[in-house]
């Protein structure tokens, strides 16, 4: 990206953040000649947009997306910073590791000339399979590097006791983004599969290989990655934890797939073979069993040379980066340009080394008064979300009993785990970008599985303190915020309520109402997957989420491409969920303290809207809004505002709206759960 472009985004990012921390909602941003009653996305953030267009970097864009690119400039300080120190610093520290990572990184020239030097060893490997045993061995292998080609073996909670953690085995190995790519004809479709198989081609060839030993190849690759997407569950069907359920013994597993050497994968991988472990995909199993006795040798070599470069293509020289953007950003996104050397490096250090990079991070940015506030505002969510159960009419006494013991057993996680990663055995220098790679990835796989037969360890988180993100976990029954989503505008611990409450505190209350969506409801207080429902209650419950369903059937991203009601359902339900719980929450926390002075001539409830629509709302490019009708269980930036708004009430009163408005859904359709 042009350094004007850089500083651009740095100056955008300092602006909206000093706006945030003088008086909430940007006024500036709001498009006056819009109606708030017919489209508030477009009122909230038009004029914004119209000032911001999205740089060519960015997929989707929205004003917390230069928060994010404002966080990854505070890595880079750190990152920067350590850099500078780490001959210095003691060999395996977080700075000395997070320092040399960066710097490996950074040194682009060397990262070029080295070009496939660390891969070689992986691909000789690969080359030298000349049977099922050897084949079977560099499978294995691959997964110790955290490539699933296409067996992934990892651990995972106990669905039914769980305080134990077992191993699963699932299958990925696809190089497109789901099983539609590779079996529907629709156009969409069908150019991302010839476009995919001129990338496979170019990177093989960029490999090495021959213009026709590159074209065999891509028939093998897509042969074998077809197999598998034909036995491949859908996106919705993979959202029914019950379906993904199905423990196994280990000789059971064996009949499943008994051309492969489960003894020799637990013992390489170091792994009880005692008990039982999940299967996520019986079917898909059996397909990979099959493809080890029907896919030739050869063809074996191709794909698994390609999941080789596919997965380490942003760690190698320029050529292998550009074609593998080209397609991945560009095609399946839309993306014009490659973020900046150092936005990718900074991500990279944060994927690999995150609670190294990210326990400085919390230490500058994360002060104590902000993680109490947070809290605070979490524990109102939830408390509304208890006098919700207890009021709902279609509950019955047992289920709401049941239904509060999960509420009040939930686990929230603000800012940053309690004991951190030591990533012992971690080897990071400056010699070799790649090796470096692989060295974090070892550690990361080793320490996954190592849970395995033991106890769970609910100290774990599963995003980087870093992260401008927060997750509901419902085996766990937990909620994790980590410190990055804790900034302004969306969240400033000297700021106004309305603003807290609307931007972040209905992001938390979206994850708190993951517990009990669609998803969260077969889980009971203590993570098992089980029914606690009575028959009727649950029914009355069904029908309440399908008027969800059927609403965002009915949103397009283009003319005759509309969101999968079924895949979307679960995180439009938290988005309902949770911005009537933070309304709810806000509004109770201002008891006994009056209301919240007018800003810019906005009603504190306006201020409260304003926040969730300008912290929620986004554009995303049109390439990747048809990738993500097709994987993407989040509706599409805009959704994320009208869907819920246009189902309350209390927006209704707000901003004057009336019947008939695009933004007021009314009798049946009118959608509530929470």
């Amino acid at each position: 990206m042009p350094l004007k472009t850089a500083a651009l985004l740095a100056a955008l990012s300092l602006s909206t953040i000093a706006v945030a921390q003088n008086r909430g909602v940007a006024a500036e941003n709001i498009d006056r000649s819009a109606s708030a009653c017919t489209d508030f996305d477009a009122y909230a953030n038009g004029q914004w947009r119209t000032t911001h267009p999205m740089p060519a970097i960015q997929t989707t864009w929205a004003i917390r997306t230069i928060t994010q690119d404002e966080t990854r400039a505070r890595l880079r300080g750190i990152a920067e910073e350590d850099s500078s120190k780490a001959a210095t610093l003691p060999k395996g520290s977080p700075g000395q590791l997070t320092g040399d990572f960066y710097a490996a990184c950074m040194d682009e020239s060397r990262v070029n000339a080295l070009a496939l030097r660390s891969l070689e060893p992986i691909l000789k490997q690969i080359e030298a399979i000349h049977d099922a045993s050897s084949l079977n061995a560099e499978i294995i292998h691959l997964q110790q590097i955290n490539i699933a080609a296409p067996l992934d073996l990892s651990s995972s909670q106990d669905l039914h006791n769980t305080k134990q953690v077992i191993a699963e085995i699932s299958i990925g190995g696809l190089g497109l983004p789901d099983r539609d790519y590779y079996l529907r004809d629709e156009p969409r479709f069908k150019s991302a599969r010839e476009k995919y198989l001129v990338h496979v081609q170019t990177m093989l060839t960029l490999a090495g290989a021959s213009e026709a030993d590159a074209t065999r190849a891509v028939a093998a690759v897509m042969k074998i990655e077809t197999a598998l997407a034909q036995a491949r569950l859908s996106r919705v069907e993979l959202r029914n934890p019950k379906i993904t359920d199905n423990p196994k013994t280990i000789a059971e597993v064996k009949t499943l797939a008994p051309h492969f050497t489960w003894d020799e994968e637990f013992t390489s991988l170091n792994i009880t073979k005692e008990g039982h472990s999940n299967i996520t995909q019986p079917r898909l199993l059996q397909t990979f069993d099959t493809l080890l006795t029907t896919a030739s040798l050869d063809d074996w070599r191709a794909y698994l040379r390609w999941h080789v470069l596919n997965s380490e293509a942003p760690y190698l020289s320029a050529p292998f980066q550009e074609e593998d953007f080209a397609f991945h950003g560009t095609v399946l996104t839309g993306v014009k340009e490659q973020r900046p050397r150092w936005q990718r490096c900074v991500i990279a250090t944060d994927n690999h080394l995150g609670e190294a990079l990210g326990h400085e991070y919390v230490d500058r940015y994360l002060p104590p008064e902000a993680k109490a506030r947070a809290r605070e505002m979490a524990v109102n969510i939830v408390d509304e979300l208890k006098r919700s159960i207890e009021t709902r009419d279609w509950m019955t006494a047992p289920t709401k009993a049941k239904a509060l013991e999960k509420v009040t057993a939930l686990n929230i996680k603000i800012g940053y785990p309690d004991k951190w990663k030591d990533y012992a055995g971690v080897t990071i220098d400056r010699a070799t970008y790649l090796d470096d790679v692989l060295s974090s990835s070892r550690y990361e796989v080793r320490q996954d599985l190592d849970q395995i037969g033991k106890p769970v360890d609910r100290g774990l988180w599963g995003m980087t303190p870093p992260t401008m993100n927060a997750y509901y976990n419902p085996s766990m029954n937990e909620v994790v915020v980590p410190a990055g989503y804790l900034q302004p505008p969306g969240f400033d611990p000297k700021g106004l309520d309305a603003i807290n409450y609307g931007a972040v505190g209905v992001g938390i209350g979206h994850e708190i109402s993951h517990g009990v969506d669609d998803e969260g409801a077969q889980f009971a207080a203590d993570g098992k997957l089980e029914k606690w429902w009575t028959d009727a209650d649950y029914k009355n419950f069904e029908g309440r989420t399908a008027c969800t369903t059927n609403q965002y059937d009915g949103y397009f991203v283009e003319p005759g491409l509309h969101l999968q009601g079924k895949l979307v359902t679960g995180e439009a339900l938290g988005d309902l969920g949770g911005v009537n719980l933070a309304y709810r929450a806000y509004k109770r926390s201002r008891e006994g303290k009056g209301p919240e002075p007018m800003v810019d001539g906005f009603t504190p409830d306006q201020q409260f809207f304003l926040a969730e629509a300008q912290w929620r709302g986004a554009l995303v490019r049109p390439e990747a809004a048809r990738t993500s009708v097709s994987v993407d269980p989040h509706p599409p930036g805009k959704y994320r505002v009208l869907g819920p708004l246009s189902n309350m009430p209390e927006f209704e009163k707000a901003f004057s709206c009336k019947a008939g408005d695009a933004m007021v859904r009314e009798g049946e359709d009118r959608c509530a759960l929470w």
